[in-house]
């Protein structure tokens, strides 16, 4: 009588690998096609003259939601794949930040975090993703200095502690910052700020 001796195959770097496609995939379905609309801001800012160098992370990506029941929507579907990290009232809007329990890695750039603003009376947008926000290596003055021909959107470029500095393509826009949201957000905790004004 012969025995099979023989063990089951499985390779645990490719269970762990196929958990993280899936999840990906997860994402996909949740916010739309992610990894393209990384790949449009990265190459907007180069067309745009901006050197990529000058970024030290992508910090998150914002999806833009049309009404409250999407934003509540929205915010239970991403609660199975992300931590919420902070929802507050920022200029009279709730905006909620997930920080992903796997971070889009794509084209060298690691993106933590998704921003999910409620609608915000007076400012209509499309459902679906909107910006991507940078953290920079300079302070906010040689940033200015060093891109002082670019037509940036400055309203809230003196807002609390981490100020914003905007710019918009024909469809997107990228907002570049100090900080990291989830810094910020342990900050503003830590000094129990709950609301945010320009």
């Amino acid at each position: 009588m012969k025995f099979d001796c023989t063990w089951p195959s499985s390779n645990p770097a490719t269970t762990a690998k196929n958990d993280i496609v899936s999840v990906m995939q997860v994402l996909s379905d949740i916010i739309g096609d992610y990894a393209t609309f990384i790949d449009t801001i990265a190459k907007k800012l180069k067309q745009n003259g901006f050197d990529l160098n000058d970024f030290s992370q992508m910090d998150h990506i914002c999806y833009r939601t049309v009404s409250l029941d999407n934003y509540a929507h929205k915010k239970e579907e991403l609660s199975g794949i992300a931590d919420l990290l902070g929802e507050k009232l920022v200029n009279n809007r709730l905006i909620a930040v997930f920080r992903l329990r796997e971070p889009i890695i794509q084209n060298g750039w690691r993106v933590d975090c998704i921003e999910l603003p409620a609608p915000k009376e007076g400012s209509p947008f499309e459902e679906g993703l909107e910006h991507a926000e940078m953290v920079i290596y300079d302070n906010k003055e040689k940033f200015l200095e060093k891109y002082k021909d670019k037509n940036f959107d400055m309203k809230s470029a003196d807002r609390g502690i981490n100020p914003e500095i905007g710019f918009y393509f024909d469809q997107y826009a990228v907002k570049f910052h100090l900080l990291s949201l989830a810094t910020v957000l342990f900050i503003e905790e830590k000094m129990r700020i709950n609301e945010v004004k320009d």
